[in-house]
């Protein structure tokens, strides 16, 4: 039945498009977040003629879950801090007026763990992760096959906020690469940068470059090839943390959404980072015969909610 199944939802890959999977989930302080919500279904998982431990490529089921549409950033962790009293060391680094829509760095797994209970979320899965990424068609990129510098901020890509590797100032601001046309100061310079859509077909958004982002999976390099092929959690204990998604400090040739890279969960980095995921009820998965016309609509924390939430 689930293959079957997996075949029905290929096309949802077009049709993710012209839906509404936004969801909005408050964290316990009020703040608002943006996350979207993924069908039941199927994907092919992994690559070919990539990293050994990318393959072999097979069709993973995965319930309905939501993800963050965005990464989490500097002005939510400021709100986890305030609300638990717990601090970062780099806190101070990152906690400028210009800096609270970038996404937080510095944070290790056990502290990207901790934020997302405190949220009610949880960290997604590598499967979870990586469908979000690249939705049901077995594209390379969340917007099709072809790197793109417009649509993602990796090491040399040429973004405003490239500045010099290793830099915390390398992020740039979640859901930046929308399609707008943005003004930048660059050494005293003002200029415009014609941006291009890095959204996946689902409206998940920095998939690829911007920062690493942790997934709840302990690695291993066999895992695609002796791991079950429904709701995959990653082996029981290793000594590694699963990470996807590359940086502004790694090369084009490593961000692709199925590249495994791996890090000692208490590993702080300047390019690490994280977004949370929740589970559903498999009762809430969205019918093809029943999704509405409604266009998904990217929405950005505004100004507004950034001054009243700083």
């Amino acid at each position: 039945m689930r293959r079957f199944f997996a075949v029905l939802l290929f096309p949802l890959c077009a049709w993710a498009q012209e839906v509404d999977l936004d969801r909005s989930v408050r964290l316990p302080t009020g703040f608002t977040t943006e996350m979207v919500l993924i069908p039941a279904g199927s994907f092919p998982r992994g690559a070919e003629g990539e990293e050994f431990d990318e393959q072999p490529v097979r069709m993973i089921f995965t319930d309905p879950y939501l993800i963050d549409k965005y990464e989490v950033t500097v002005g939510q962790w400021g709100q986890y801090q305030e609300a638990t009293g717990y601090q970062i060391g780099e806190w101070n680094l990152q906690n400028t007026k210009g800096r609270q829509n970038h996404p937080i760095t510095f944070i290790n797994w056990y502290e990207a763990d901790a934020f997302c209970e405190w949220a009610g979320k949880r960290l997604p899965t590598e499967a979870e992760w990586e469908r979000a990424a690249r939705c049901d068609d077995g594209r390379k990129y969340p917007w099709g096959d072809g790197l793109d510098s417009y649509r993602s901020n990796y090491f040399q890509s040429g973004d405003p906020f490239e500045a010099g590797l290793g830099t915390i100032l390398n992020t740039t601001p979640v859901g930046y690469y929308d399609g707008s046309l943005r003004s930048f100061v660059k050494k005293g310079v003002t200029g415009e940068y014609q941006t291009r859509d890095n959204s996946s077909p689902f409206g998940v958004y920095d998939m690829v470059g911007n920062v690493w982002e942790w997934t709840n999976d302990w690695y291993h390099p066999s895992y695609y090839v002796n791991g079950p092929d429904t709701n995959p959690q990653g082996v029981e204990l290793s000594n590694v943390k699963a990470v996807h998604g590359g940086s502004y400090a790694t090369d084009a040739s490593h961000i692709r959404p199925t590249y495994r890279a791996r890090d000692d969960p208490y590993l702080k980095g300047p390019d690490v980072g994280f977004r949370c995921a929740m589970s559903v009820s498999p009762g809430t998965a969205v019918q093809a015969g029943s999704w509405g016309s409604v266009k998904r609509r990217p929405r950005p924390i505004s100004a507004e909610e950034m001054e009243e939430h700083p």
